[in-house]
């Protein structure tokens, strides 16, 4: 099929430089992505609620939120972050308290979760990772790393 230019009014271009950030990451190109997701539209019946990207993954737009609460903290390693994407599929992570991601936390651990928003608190990342997490942040807090 030959390529063709579509401009497209309206297109919520933080989105769209979201998900060309998450494609190039997966060595994926937003076509195809765009392509999925208007194809599984047409065939569930125009329904809107399945035409969403979760890391270049067409997914339910319900989404699982991890959220930690003020005075709360904790502690997630990659088989943490692996088991939670396992039984909620990718998820996403809203932090008001303290959060901290083990060392062994690495890319692929964190292609599991759709978004981080650190609203308030800490957030401990690890130094080896600190690129990959401000690529996903929405940082209104403190990320800090180790």
């Amino acid at each position: 099929m030959p390529r063709k230019t579509v401009a497209i009014r309206g297109l919520d271009t933080e989105l769209y430089t979201e998900v060309y950030s998450m494609a190039k990451k997966d060595g994926k190109n937003v076509a195809d992505l765009v392509n999925k997701a208007l194809d599984q539209y047409i065939n569930n019946d125009g329904s809107e609620s399945v035409a969403v990207l979760h890391g270049g993954v067409l997914a339910n737009s319900a989404e699982f939120i991890l959220a930690i609460d003020d005075d709360g903290e904790i502690s997630l390693s990659k088989e943490d972050i692996k088991e939670i994407a396992i039984e909620m599929g990718p998820f996403a992570i809203e932090s008001n308290g303290n959060l901290t991601f083990e060392k062994d936390v690495d890319k692929n651990a964190l292609q599991q979760i759709s978004r981080i928003t650190v609203k308030a608190g800490k957030v401990k990342v690890p130094r080896a990772a600190y690129a990959q997490f401000l690529i996903k942040c929405k940082i209104q807090g403190k990320l800090d790393k180790y």
